[in-house]
């Protein structure tokens, strides 16, 4: 399916990757994929079922919608507030645990040897990572809350989680360099997002430029996405240099990230320009 099943990471004698060798000076025991090649197979073998978990979810939030219907919201103020505030602890640890091994190979060997080496298989980003993709299927619970309590779901709320699902675990199938800076920017975003959520859960009223901030941020690693792309297809294409990186899933991130970073554009002029018109024609 477009060169999509076609992995060459630890297939017959090829056992070697490119990968960052970086080692923690610090790490708890727990930090760490104790069965790298067995994960590796696993994603490769299932990957696909991330779409048939897509369709899954889509086709229950519908149903769930029109359950609702006729029925009452749920009061969801509690355990909405632990949840997010569940998942921007996540991302802070995941942010600060992960992105070490990318940062500090910047600093050392350059941003292409960052960008096309991929984390060390045997480090502590190695089990940030495989928590990073376990937690994009945990993460379609957020929409849960939305149709539950009768919130307006739009389209780039679900399509989002999907794709970014889709894509997180095909690039585990290969080991995708660049994803340690999607990766990177994903646990950034999500550590606004998610404590942003869970304050505003809390009932404290938030004034708007923090929103705004969020969805900047978010919008920002859209753009950022599609440049890291457009460098290693640069690199790919026109240079000797190796990225760990297919071209199958490199075009899959041009698709991702150029759609979002046109969808979240267009949920900020939406929500803060076009509103804001609107209430000062009525005032």
């Amino acid at each position: 399916m477009f060169g999509l099943d076609t992995f060459e990471i630890y297939k017959g004698n090829a056992t070697e990757t490119l990968h960052s060798t970086y080692e923690y000076k610090y790490a708890l025991p727990f930090e760490k994929v104790h069965d790298k090649f067995g994960w590796t197979m696993y994603f490769q073998q299932n990957w696909h079922h991330s779409v048939s978990i897509s369709v899954i979810y889509y086709v229950l939030i519908r149903v769930i919608q029109r359950l609702m219907r006729d029925r009452k919201p749920f009061n969801l103020q509690q355990p909405l507030f632990f949840w997010n505030a569940g998942l921007a602890v996540f991302s802070v640890v995941g942010l600060i645990r992960f992105s070490e091994d990318f940062f500090v190979n910047w600093y050392h060997s350059g941003l292409k040897y960052s960008l096309c080496h991929s984390c060390n298989p045997d480090s502590v980003a190695a089990f940030w990572s495989l928590l990073f993709a376990i937690s994009k299927i945990v993460e379609l619970g957020d929409t849960m809350f939305i149709v539950l309590r009768k919130r307006p779901l739009i389209f780039l709320h679900y399509y989002h989680h999907v794709a970014v699902l889709v894509y997180t675990i095909h690039s585990g199938a290969e080991h995708t360099a660049p994803g340690q800076a999607f990766i990177t920017m994903n646990y950034l975003a999500h550590s606004f997002m998610y404590t942003y959520y869970a304050a505003a859960a809390y009932g404290k009223k938030l004034p708007k430029w923090i929103s705004m901030v969020v969805t900047t941020v978010q919008t920002t690693q859209m753009f950022l996405g599609v440049a890291v792309s457009c460098y290693v297809y640069y690199l790919k294409v026109y240079t000797d240099y190796k990225c760990q990186q297919s071209m199958a899933n490199l075009y899959l991130a041009f698709t991702i990230y150029i759609t979002f970073a046109i969808l979240f554009v267009q949920f900020f002029v939406d929500t803060y320009f076009k509103k804001s018109k609107s209430k000062s024609k009525v005032q």
